[in-house]
């Protein structure tokens, strides 16, 4: 049996995607990228919705449109994907990584205050929710509004989870969603979003995404409208096109069977893994988003290390990932900020025995079937 780690669903026949880019004859930025983005903004209940190419270029957008000065700093979990940081460091800010609270995958919010009280230089916390579960964003809220800082949350994994989290009362807060192709929706491989309730924010972003024009194609060019434009500031190159819209629309109407369907199955994991004394099951909240599948090999009662245990899922045909390599544990971080592996002993531990598992909704059930009887074999095999 051949069960890789992810597999998207696509349609039956592209006519069901791309008839209406394709017969109006756009192919970037127009009326298909509006659509999604008034899809976005009535499900996620933010006011404003920016279509973008991916979730790293919203964070990147938000935190250039807020104009933080050269040695300003961010917290953010070394728990993350490189795009989490490396946004940061393109607006010359320095990262200040963050472990992981200890029974977690979340970032520890006691020391995130902490370290905002030492250093009046932190101007941003970037929260990632982890997996789809979502931290806790009434108390991150609360301590920027205590000290002035900008809440940027990466929620690439938490498009279910994001809804209203009743953030109106405080303005300086953007949040930053993926669709690119192992999410929970893609927009044909590549796609994010930037929501906010802050209009300043969003007109600033809207504009930097693509060149800091004041008039994108669509609304130079529909309907013979005016050509002219002007270029008022420096820009990227970061809108969403249709086509690529076209691909996330198609996909939006399966959006809750599908979470049902990852429920489903992550119900069958808890089920036929529960009785496995090596392994952790995750903590699954009735408004996680269920991107991922995270167990833990408690190691002490293994033969063998978590890698091992990945080389003997692969050899039955089963792939497998690890969500993520700890960013200190990185060449490029490790030697520009002198980062010390002893200092994030919660991440560690975690990076030396989390596992993924697959829990796409096309999954049959005699796949589903095999990943857990193919874990239990190897369990029995190589349990101390």
């Amino acid at each position: 049996m051949n069960i890789p780690f992810h597999k998207p669903i696509l349609p039956k026949s592209l006519d069901e995607i791309y008839s209406d880019s394709i017969k109006n004859g756009w192919l970037t930025t127009g009326e298909q990228v509006r659509i999604f983005e008034k899809k976005l903004t009535e499900y996620l209940l933010y006011k404003n919705i920016i279509g973008l190419n991916s979730c790293t270029a919203g964070l990147h957008l938000a935190l250039a449109a807020k104009e933080f000065k050269k040695g300003d700093k961010f917290l953010v979990p070394t728990l993350t994907f490189v795009s989490t940081i490396e946004c940061g460091e393109h607006v010359d800010m320095e990262p200040i990584l963050v472990d992981c609270t200890k029974n977690g995958f979340l970032f520890d919010l006691n020391y995130i205050e902490e370290q905002i009280k030492k250093d009046d230089k932190i101007k941003a916390i970037i929260p990632m929710h982890y997996g789809g579960e979502l931290c806790d964003m009434k108390h991150i809220i609360c301590i920027a509004e205590k000290y002035g800082v900008f809440v940027l949350e990466d929620a690439a994994h938490a498009l279910e989870s994001s809804i209203n989290y009743n953030k109106d009362s405080y303005p300086d807060h953007a949040i930053a969603f993926s669709f690119y192709a192992n999410k929970n929706i893609t927009s044909a491989g590549e796609g994010g979003a930037l929501a906010t309730n802050n209009e300043s924010l969003a007109k600033k972003v809207k504009k930097l995404s693509l060149h800091g024009i004041t008039k994108d194609g669509w609304d130079r060019f529909k309907d013979f409208g005016k050509w002219e434009y002007d270029i008022t500031e420096l820009g990227f190159k970061y809108n969403m096109t249709d086509v690529s819209a076209s691909f996330a629309l198609w996909q939006w109407n399966f959006l809750e069977n599908w979470r049902n369907r990852r429920k489903n199955i992550a119900d069958q994991y808890f089920l036929g893994l529960k009785d496995i004394e090596g392994i952790m099951l995750p903590k699954i909240a009735q408004n996680h988003s269920l991107h991922l599948f995270v167990i833990q090999l408690r190691l002490k009662f293994w033969k063998i290390s978590r890698n091992v245990f990945i080389d003997e899922m692969n050899k039955k045909g089963i792939g497998l990932a690890v969500h993520y390599k700890p960013i200190h544990q990185l060449s490029y971080y490790k030697k520009m900020y002198n980062l010390k592996y002893d200092n994030y002993p919660v991440a560690n531990s975690l990076y030396d025995s989390i596992v993924s598992l697959p829990i796409y909704p096309s999954l049959k059930q005699e796949e589903i079937d095999y990943v857990i009887s193919s874990i239990k074999e190897i369990s029995i095999k190589h349990s101390k």
